[in-house]
């Protein structure tokens, strides 16, 4: 089929915008068609470009500012980890030291000479004075106040805060029922008692490891 163009040209005022129109006609039947668009002016493209280039600046501030706070995020993460670190490292020094200034004391000598604090256990221990037993509770309240503190927030009798002191100290379980003159068991229910009246009766660790913790 033949077509002939017959009009093409720029039409203005029919709407906002330029309108370009364009005709076609079939020279076998006579017949036109046209085809309407609206041109765009150079305004209306440079606004355009400007509106996409205003809309691609905010989505980049946008994209920075998430890049910026996630940055700040694993900033502060890794300064608070350091900064555990570095208080779970001093703690345990401050434990070690605490140890080796009882384990300097006279009474502590005095009880590794009658055979405690012993890595090796031995069939019978000798027998403790009383005095003794107090002096070493002394040392231990000397040098551990933080326990001790803990220990007096839970009202504990005096036997029970004598019995706490000797376990902070390091006593096992068989060297705790040579000084009391009574068997382990005696000695463990004890234990489970003291996590009662210091309010860990559910905490799943021994008394002992709970002792090392404060």
């Amino acid at each position: 089929m033949e077509t002939d163009t017959i009009r093409k040209g720029i039409i203005c005022h029919l709407s906002d915008d330029p309108v370009e129109i364009a005709g076609t006609v079939d020279k076998e039947t006579g017949n036109a068609t046209y085809r309407i668009a609206i041109v765009p002016d150079e305004l209306t493209v440079v606004e355009n470009n400007d509106s996409q280039n205003g809309h691609g600046f905010l989505w980049l501030s946008v994209a920075l500012a998430v890049v910026a706070a996630v940055l700040f995020a694993v900033k502060y993460l890794l300064k608070k980890n350091r900064s555990n670190d570095v208080k779970v490292k001093t703690a345990v020094q401050e434990k070690s030291l605490r140890q080796e200034l009882l384990k300097h004391k006279g009474i502590y000598k005095s009880f590794c000479k009658k055979g405690y604090f012993s890595t090796v256990r031995k069939n019978k221990l000798a027998v403790v004075e009383e005095s003794e037993i107090n002096e070493l509770c002394d040392a231990v309240s000397e040098i551990f106040p933080t326990f001790v503190e803990f220990l007096n927030s839970h009202g504990l009798s005096a036997k029970d805060y004598q019995f706490c002191c000797l376990l902070k100290s390091g006593l096992t379980t068989f060297e705790l029922s040579e000084i009391y003159c009574v068997s382990e068991s005696a000695v463990f229910k004890r234990k489970q008692k003291i996590k009662e009246l210091t309010d860990f009766k559910s905490d799943k660790r021994t008394l002992d490891a709970i002792f090392e913790e404060i």
